[in-house]
């Protein structure tokens, strides 16, 4: 006998829930997430999965946690490619529209916000075309801006900041690495 099975969402931590989403209505694309402060964690994954206004994910409490180790009184989380997929495989072909509308998203913000680093946490692209597609873009865009990019801990054998998930990864929190871009 087969048994339905309810898959409970994690929730965001108390007065940790997002006040900045783009856009606003749930869709095929997320372009930002976050809580803003005044200086804020701001993170840059890989794609979009399934946190939303109401219910968080691992990614993002994991986010949140960080940034209260950090000392930040915020997160923002940003992703190479705006396309929601739980798994990174499920990504369709790349859509030069979407990337470019989550460039111009994440630009807008970072000046708005006088951001001047990024934490790189995006793990390898799988081979997945729009990923490394808007990786390519997105980092050619934060160099023009004069935005560095850091992580903790080590790369990936492809050169990557390790996901924010990899368990088996020992982050240490007082060593920024930057990245060459």
């Amino acid at each position: 006998m087969k048994t339905n099975v309810t898959k409970i969402s994690p929730k965001y931590p108390l007065g940790e829930e997002p006040d900045y989403i783009d856009p606003l209505e749930y869709n095929d694309c997320r372009f930002g997430l976050g809580r803003i402060g005044a200086s804020p964690l701001v993170v840059i994954c890989m794609n979009p999965s399934a946190a939303r206004e109401e219910s968080s994910d691992h990614t993002i409490n994991t986010i949140i946690s960080m940034s209260k180790t950090l000392g930040n009184n915020g997160w923002v989380v940003f992703n190479l490619y705006p396309e929601r997929a739980t798994e990174a495989c499920e990504i369709e072909n790349f859509n030069e529209e979407w990337s470019a509308q989550n460039i111009k998203v994440i630009k807008e913000f970072l000046i708005a916000n006088h951001i001047t680093e990024v934490f790189g946490a995006w793990g390898d692209d799988k081979k997945v075309e729009a990923l490394i597609k808007g990786r390519t873009a997105l980092l050619s865009t934060l160099k023009e801006m004069g935005v560095k990019v850091y992580h903790f801990g080590t790369l990936t054998k492809s050169g990557n900041p390790r996901h924010i998930l990899q368990r088996h990864e020992k982050r240490d929190f007082t060593n920024k690495i930057y990245l060459e871009i």
